[in-house]
């Protein structure tokens, strides 16, 4: 089978979509391969009755101005402004996310907020320190005693490895500019001077998901092919020379764009890989979520975007409540929150039943009062593969003689947060999106 076009664009995830939003504001023709009967990838709004849930506590931040306006210009008057705080759960109560020192002063003790001043005090004479891993980052960061509270706990279930294990990248910018210092700044002047990435943000009002379904709708039909999963990729050693899906095999490729999974995509070339690059790509590690969505008969379960559970007794790290996005994501009489419970990848084959995720989750709600059972009307729970990418220490240099490798193939770009295998965000995806296709012309 022969096909013309100048990209040819692996997935129909938020990173591909956005490939083609740019090909086709370039006028570059392209052709987008997808899996599945649907597009957006770990980005959709799963409608279910009257409600509406994403499969992720996805937010859109106003970060670069072009990309934000390209947003805005593709979602109208459906994009809005949202200022909805999130929380941290510790001890039944709740404490401001970002943290700020009212909110510190005014939940804990006095012994420990004695030890969080000292250990910072100590800090401010080691500022120019290297930090090898995340541990050491958020305790110069923080202090030992406020990172272990909220910080090294809550991380270490996400990422599901040791905190002096992982990368300082896996913080994915939520602890830039937050240090004492700005924790000061917040409570003398206001929080506006200090940037993060929760509190105000941009998001549909029918979901984080419609975002790609607008790209996806300003497509012509035949540019995405559906059920048509990557097989293979014929290379020659300098160039990608045509693919395959589980239906045809695709001659005269001219750009290969990927946003798979890089073990995945290296696993795909034929010839295969050397022995070295295949071991380190069938090394890396992954974290799925389980999504236990709750349907509740109150009109809201807390006025909060998202709930963060640090303490190791949940087995979820965070509750986020769509209507706190959005009100057009449930009745106004009801709402439903969504759980995440991470767990590793190639722990795939040992899942739990639905029965026994819903089970194991309402029942810690119930005991510690935070829904009552005649509230709940029901459930649903939903499993989303490679959410996030495990970034250990090794893993970015082990991972540069992949790329490295990958690098050899002319016609082959990568893209996307399993594709480049970082922890990345919405609008990050957009803007290398739009300086790849640049790159391209």
């Amino acid at each position: 089978m022969v096909d013309n076009s100048k990209l040819h664009i692996l997935g129909a995830g938020p990173a591909g979509l956005a490939t083609g939003y740019y090909a086709k504001k370039n006028n570059i023709s392209f052709k987008i391969y997808e899996r599945s009967n649907q597009v957006g990838g770990n980005c959709k709004t799963i409608c279910d009755g009257h409600f509406r849930f994403d499969t992720g506590a996805h937010r859109f931040h106003d970060k670069y101005d072009d990309i934000t306006s390209d947003i805005k210009n593709l979602m109208g008057d459906e994009l809005k402004k949202v200022n909805s705080p999130s929380k941290i759960y510790h001890q039944g109560k709740l404490i401001d996310f970002p943290l700020n020192l009212f909110s510190i002063f005014t939940n804990l003790d006095n012994c420990t907020i004695s030890k969080i001043i000292i250990e910072n005090i100590c800090n401010m004479f080691t500022r120019n320190y290297h930090y090898s891993n995340f541990k050491e980052h958020a305790y110069h960061t923080y202090g030992k005693t406020l990172s272990e509270l909220f910080l090294i706990n809550y991380t270490e279930k996400l990422w599901g490895s040791p905190a002096d294990k992982l990368d300082i990248k896996v913080s994915g910018n939520r602890l830039k500019n937050l240090d004492i210092s700005s924790l000061f700044k917040q409570l003398i002047f206001s929080s506006e001077s200090v940037k993060h990435l929760d509190g105000s943000f941009y998001y549909p009002v029918y979901g984080f998901g419609t975002i790609f379904e607008k790209i996806k709708n300003s497509m012509d039909h035949a540019s995405i092919c559906y059920n048509a999963p990557i097989t293979k990729l014929y290379h020659n050693g300098n160039n990608i020379i045509k693919i395959s899906d589980r239906n045809n095999t695709i001659q005269n490729i001219e750009k290969v764009i990927s946003t798979l999974p890089v073990d995945i995509l290296v696993n795909a070339l034929e010839p295969g890989p050397p022995k070295e690059i295949k071991d380190i790509v069938d090394n890396i590690h992954y974290r799925n979520l389980y999504l236990c969505v709750i349907y509740l008969d109150t009109p809201y379960f807390t006025n909060n975007a998202s709930i963060y559970f640090p303490e190791s007794i949940y087995p979820f790290t965070r509750i986020y409540e769509p209507k706190n996005r959005s009100i057009k994501m449930a009745p106004n009489d009801k709402t439903c929150i969504v759980i995440e419970i991470p767990y590793d990848h190639e722990l795939l084959t040992f899942t739990l039943k639905k029965e026994q995720i819903y089970s194991m989750i309402c029942e810690i709600l119930l005991s510690n009062d935070l829904i009552k059972n005649e509230q709940i009307i029901g459930y649903k729970v939903m499993n989303i593969k490679y959410a996030y990418p495990t970034l250990n220490i090794d893993s970015e240099k082990k991972l540069e003689h992949v790329f490295s490798f990958l690098s050899n193939f002319e016609n082959l770009y990568t893209i996307g947060r399993s594709a480049k295998f970082v922890y990345t965000h919405t609008h990050d995806i957009f803007k290398q999106a739009d300086l790849l296709i640049k790159k391209i012309l």
